[in-house]
């Protein structure tokens, strides 16, 4: 079955997606830039009761696996994008199968067909 998503669609989404995502990842990187003794306003981190300190941590660990996340998945766009420049999107980068229509309208950055997909998972959790 071939991928019969409209390429010019798709590429606008994929730009919007990465438009939002890159947005989320400049505020990320503003917070994280702020070292978190000076973070907490007019009190010194030495100052605060240690759960506020430990919360404070805890939201700049949450941070950081966000970014790394985001920055993930940007890259998956790019490389989505760069399918589309090749005529490749919609076709499976290990199998070379058609990637099923609605698994392009719920993960349009996807590479791999469902059992790739499936594959690749479990290779990674290993």
């Amino acid at each position: 079955m071939e991928a019969t998503v409209d390429p010019k669609a798709m590429r606008e989404r994929l730009l919007r997606e990465r438009a939002d995502l890159e947005g989320t990842v400049t505020r990320i990187r503003e917070r994280l830039a702020v070292p978190q003794r000076d973070s907490g306003g007019d009190i010194a981190l030495a100052d605060q009761h240690p759960a506020d300190a430990a919360s404070e941590t805890e939201a700049r660990e949450l941070d950081l696996a966000r970014l790394t996340m985001f920055e993930g998945k940007i890259e998956l766009i790019d490389d989505a994008l760069g399918r589309l420049d090749r005529g490749e999107y919609g076709r499976c980068v290990i199998c070379g199968t058609a990637i099923p229509d609605e698994r392009l309208e719920l993960v349009p950055e996807t590479p791999y067909c469902v059992e790739d997909a499936e594959r690749e998972q479990q290779s990674s959790t290993r």
